[in-house]
């Protein structure tokens, strides 16, 4: 994803500027980028505070619910690398917009945010760790015996360490590599032994990084909705049969829970792959090197916006859709609307505080 960026980045930040042939093109490149790099940094701070507040959501549901821990921690690291990714979207846009790069520390500017590239490893990293919640709801789901005797919680934490290791390491050696710094400009993914070699890493990101997981979602998704819904027909028909609903209400409240839990997750998914996948195309249609490069510039920030945007989506997908969220934060809110209205219920026609005495309840 990142070899993509850099084209559309090189085709600026280096000689390759007179393929803008025209004034107008130029000044319409120019214009678009500047609105597009303060359109980025608003997204990235509208999905800071919405994935602070769902992270917050979370963490205190999951508290209350100790038993389900487990199932949920990857769920809450799902959303700690969007909140990461969030800040780290401010700082790189606003780093690049705004300094003058020179010497160790503009080269360190450069390679780390410039370019980048820390924003890269999350987004990476979040693509495995999302994967791995995958292929974990598809263990739970659809081998449910198997999982419950082999799954361990150290595993959770290895698939956790995995996804951050992997993602730093298909960034960080090629930043290194390939990013030089001239006349303050920050030239990301530059230097490159080939053209070949430039393609191979992309082709090699997009199909690790994008269709590898696509068939992983698409395969484990399918067998779980199926077994689900299996698993829910079984159940409604024992206890029609038996007269035991009421007997195993707990199951079915179990299974729902499961279930919201998965759609959730199955939204989030749908959503990744119709806002990354743009921009992989994006990627095949710029090394076409018959287009013309400003109409190629011009063109990348739709497709890395919708990229961009996709972070920022996901704390509102777990608040509409994932139970426990819903209710953290609906309890939030009414917490706080208590407060604003200094303790008084909605009709304003009584108190909402209530103290026990030694003579019986005092409305305070």
């Amino acid at each position: 994803m990142s070899a993509e960026n850099s084209t559309a980045n090189s085709t600026w930040n280096n000689d390759a500027r007179p393929n803008l042939t025209t004034p107008q093109k130029w000044q319409l490149a120019i214009t678009v980028e500047f609105y597009f790099r303060y359109a980025v940094i608003a997204i990235g701070i509208l999905g800071t505070a919405a994935n602070a507040l769902v992270l917050y959501a979370l963490i205190s549901y999951n508290a209350k619910q100790v038993k389900k821990r487990a199932v949920n921690l990857l769920i809450i690291h799902q959303n700690l690398m969007d909140l990461s990714s969030c800040v780290l979207l401010v700082i790189s846009h606003t780093v690049a917009a705004s300094t003058y790069l020179t010497g160790a520390l503009g080269y360190f500017l450069c390679t780390i945010f410039v370019s980048e590239s820390a924003e890269y490893c999350v987004l990476y990293s979040s693509v495995i760790n999302l994967a791995m919640l995958t292929i974990e709801r598809y263990l739970k789901v659809v081998h449910p015996f198997w999982s419950k005797k082999h799954l361990k919680r150290w595993m959770i934490y290895a698939a956790m360490a995995f996804a951050w290791i992997t993602g730093i390491m298909l960034t960080i050696p090629v930043v290194f590599s390939t990013t030089v710094v001239q006349d303050g400009v920050c030239l990301s993914y530059f230097v490159w032994e080939n053209p070949t070699v430039r393609m191979s890493f992309g082709v090699t990101s997009i199909f690790s990084l994008f269709v590898v997981p696509l068939v992983v979602f698409m395969y484990c998704y399918g067998r779980i909705v199926i077994v689900m819904r299996r698993q829910m027909r079984v159940m409604v028909g024992h206890n029609v049969q038996a007269g035991s609903a009421q007997a195993n209400a707990s199951q079915i409240q179990s299974k729902r829970i499961k279930w919201n839990i998965i759609k959730t997750m199955l939204i989030v998914t749908v959503a990744f792959m119709v806002c990354w996948c743009p921009h992989n195309i994006y990627f095949m249609v710029v090394e076409d090197s018959s287009a013309e490069a400003g109409a190629l510039y011009i063109g990348y920030f739709p497709t890395v916006f919708l990229a961009y945007l996709n972070v920022c989506m996901n704390p509102f997908i777990y608040a509409t859709k994932h139970e426990g969220v819903k209710e953290k934060l609906r309890s939030l809110a009414m917490c706080r609307k208590f407060k604003r209205h200094g303790g008084e219920d909605d009709s304003g026609t009584g108190s909402a505080v209530i103290k026990q005495t030694p003579t019986g309840v005092t409305h305070l």
